[in-house]
C-alpha cells in the first residue's frame, strides 16, 4: 500500500540513481573555474557548496551527486504540490515527471549552477502554489528562504525582487490582514538583508581580488552584453561622440573591423545572424579595449558602460527594434504563450479573485521576466531559459488536463 501510494516518488529517486550510477563525474566548463575559484562574487551559493562537499568528501564528484538528488527532491516536491492542490491522477504526474527529467539528462553533471537552479526553481513553484493556497507561517518562510537561495545561486534570479513584491501584493488583494501584511513585509526585508549581506560579505573575504578579478573582469558584467548590443547597433560616424581621441579611434577602429566582417546590424539577414556576430564582437573587442585600458591605466568595464550607453542614447530606436528582433530570433512563442495567458489570468482575477488566476499570473510573470532578463541583459541561450520554461509547459499540460476533466469532453 506504501508503495502505491508513493510510487511517483519512488520512480523519481530511481531514475535519479540511474543518473548518477551512469555517470557522477564532473563535466567541466570555461565558467566552472568562476565558481572554483571566484564564486563568492559570482555565485556564493554553488561556491559554498562546492567547498563544503570537496572539503567533506575530497572530490567533486559528490558535488555531482549533491545537485543530481536536489532535483529529484525538486521533483517530487513539485509533484506532491500538484497533486495536493491540483487533484492531479498518477497518469498526469507520471508524464510531469518524464518531462522534468528530460532537460537534466543534459547538464545533471555539469559544473555550473544549471543544476541546482532548476532544483531551486521547482522549489519555488511549488512553495508558490503553496503560499498562495494556503498562507502560513511555515509557508512564507520557506519561500523566503527559497528566494534568497535563488539570488544567491545566479544573478540571473534578481528578477525575483518585483515579481516578489507583485505575489505579496496579489496576495494581500486575495485576502488583506494585518497579521498577513506583517509577515509579507518581514519577508520581503529579510530577503532583501540576507541576500545583500552575502553579497557584500562575499566582496569583503575577496578585497584584495575583487578589484583585479572582478572589475577588471570584461566578461563578468551585465554590461559586457550590452556593450555587445551597443556595438552590433552602431553606425559609422558614431565614434565622433567620443571627445576623447584615444577612446574615438578605438571605437572607430571597432566599428570599421566589425563592418569588413558584416558583423553589425547592417547586414542583418535573419536567426542567427547576431549569434555568429556575438562572437566575432567580442574577439575584435578583446585586444582593442584592452590596449586602450593599458593605455589609460583604467579598467575596461568603465570604458564598455561608457561605450555602451552613448551609442545607445544615439542609436535608441534601432536599440529598442533589436531587442525585439532578438525576441523575434529566439523563443519567442515563449513570450506571447505567458503574455496571452497572463492577459487572460488577469481579466478572471479582476473579476474572481481566485488563487487559480492569481498563480497563472504569477507563473506567466516568471517565464516574462526571466525572458526578458536574458535578452537584456545577456546572451540567448536555452540553458538560461530552462528554469521558467520546461516549467510553463508543465503547467500548460495540467490546466488543460483540468479543464478537459471538468467539461468532460
Amino acid at each position: 500500500m506504501i508503495y502505491k501510494k508513493n510510487l511517483i516518488e519512488i520512480i523519481v529517486l530511481l531514475l535519479v540513481l540511474v543518473l548518477i550510477f551512469i555517470s557522477s563525474d564532473p563535466v567541466f566548463y570555461p565558467d566552472s573555474t568562476r565558481y572554483l575559484h571566484r564564486g563568492f562574487e559570482d555565485s556564493p551559493l554553488y561556491h559554498l557548496i562546492i567547498l563544503v562537499l570537496q572539503s567533506i568528501f575530497k572530490s567533486l564528484n559528490a558535488v555531482v551527486v549533491f545537485q543530481t538528488l536536489s532535483i529529484g527532491f525538486g521533483i517530487i516536491f513539485f509533484i506532491r504540490s500538484i497533486k495536493k492542490y491540483f487533484k492531479t491522477n498518477n497518469i498526469i504526474n507520471l508524464i510531469v515527471v518524464i518531462f522534468l527529467f528530460l532537460p537534466i539528462i543534459e547538464f545533471y553533471n555539469n559544473l555550473l549552477t544549471e543544476p541546482f537552479s532548476y532544483a531551486l526553481s521547482l522549489f519555488f513553484v511549488s512553495f508558490i502554489i503553496r503560499l498562495i493556497y494556503n498562507f502560513n507561517i511555515l509557508n512564507i518562510i520557506v519561500i523566503t528562504v527559497t528566494i534568497i537561495l535563488l539570488l544567491l545561486i545566479r544573478k540571473q534570479f534578481i528578477f525575483l525582487y518585483p515579481l516578489t513584491l507583485i505575489i505579496y501584493s496579489g496576495i494581500l488583494i486575495i485576502d488583506n490582514n494585518k497579521k498577513k501584511l506583517i509577515l509579507l513585509i518581514l519577508s520581503f526585508i529579510s530577503i532583501i538583508t540576507i541576500h545583500n549581506s552575502v553579497i557584500i560579505f562575499g566582496k569583503i573575504i575577496n578585497k584584495k581580488n575583487f578589484k583585479k578579478e572582478i572589475i577588471f573582469d570584461q566578461n563578468n558584467s551585465i554590461f559586457n552584453f550590452i556593450f555587445v548590443d551597443s556595438i552590433y547597433i552602431s553606425n559609422k560616424g558614431n565614434e565622433n561622440l567620443f571627445k576623447d581621441p584615444e577612446l574615438r579611434e578605438s571605437v572607430e577602429q571597432l566599428i570599421q573591423d566589425l563592418d569588413n566582417q558584416r558583423a553589425n546590424i547592417r547586414y542583418y539577414n535573419g536567426r542567427g545572424h547576431f549569434g555568429q556576430s556575438f562572437s566575432i564582437i567580442i574577439k575584435i573587442s578583446n585586444s582593442i579595449l584592452e590596449n586602450l585600458a593599458n593605455k589609460k591605466n583604467t579598467d575596461i568595464l568603465e570604458i564598455k558602460k561608457t561605450i555602451s550607453l552613448k551609442l545607445i542614447k544615439v542609436n535608441l530606436k534601432t536599440y529598442i527594434k533589436f531587442i525585439f528582433k532578438k525576441f523575434y530570433d529566439s523563443t519567442w512563442l515563449f513570450i506571447f504563450l505567458p503574455f496571452f495567458m497572463m492577459l487572460a489570468s488577469v481579466i478572471n482575477f479582476i473579476i474572481k479573485k481566485s488563487n487559480l488566476s492569481f498563480f497563472i499570473i504569477v507563473l506567466s510573470l516568471f517565464g516574462l521576466a526571466n525572458h526578458s532578463l536574458v535578452y537584456l541583459f545577456g546572451r540567448v541561450q536555452p540553458r538560461y531559459l530552462i528554469y521558467s520554461d520546461f516549467i510553463l509547459l508543465i503547467f500548460i499540460f495540467i490546466f488543460m488536463s483540468m479543464f478537459l476533466k471538468n467539461k468532460n469532453l
